[in-house]
């Protein structure tokens, strides 16, 4: 095509690398807000980006309700805490356990080895395949309590965690909270019950 300004819609790849000049009387583009850790630029509306799985970091293209290679799904709960620094996924399955002791809390025990206002076996969370998320006390309770956004959790009641919760153990520990819902959507999804359960303090 010869002369003329291009119709809509149409453009052309050039071979050479220069870089593209704004036409006449026209202001050149701002280049974008260079973002930060965590703050990805999000995919083109009908693009297709693979993202690591949150089990084994494999790819799944975003047609993929299960990872091709440890065949978990996207459901799992984000648990971020900033001190100490602490990020844990946790999928369908047996309960995530928050705590000091080594066998109850395998995988939390070594952060909070130094934290004593956490109790030993403090609290756990559990994931559902519809991708509700719940946080429970041991029966017998914790020494410095489990709080969710500000309410103390009453032993032994699971309560439903909501994308966006804070999750606090004793006084000093506070856990954000993000939920991931089942099938080829990504994203946060909501927990579908909101009560929240409170009971008298723990000693």
């Amino acid at each position: 095509m010869s002369g003329g300004a291009a119709p809509a819609g149409w453009w052309r790849e050039d071979d050479d690398d220069e870089e593209e000049q704004p036409e006449e009387g026209q202001a050149p583009e701002e280049a974008p807000a260079e973002r930060g850790p965590g703050h990805e630029p999000e995919p083109r509306a009908g693009s297709s980006v693979s993202e690591p799985c949150w089990s084994c970091g494999a790819a799944m293209a975003p047609r993929d309700a299960r990872c091709p290679s440890c065949d978990s799904t996207r459901t799992h709960v984000l648990l971020i805490c900033g001190d100490p620094c602490l990020e844990l996924r946790h999928g369908p399955g047996p309960p995530l356990t928050l705590g000091r002791h080594p066998d109850w809390a395998p995988r939390t025990a070594a952060f909070f080895a130094d934290r004593p206002k956490i109790s030993r076996r403090h609290a756990s969370i559990t994931v559902e395949p519809d991708g509700t998320a719940w946080v429970e006390e041991p029966p017998a309770g914790s020494h410095n309590g489990t709080f969710l956004n500000s309410a103390r959790l009453a032993p032994g009641i699971r309560t439903p965690l909501r994308d966006g919760d804070q999750l606090r153990l004793g006084l000093r520990v506070s856990i954000a909270v993000r939920l991931y819902g089942p099938g080829p959507a990504t994203g946060p999804a909501t927990a579908t019950a909101t009560a929240t359960a409170t009971g008298p303090d723990v000693g």
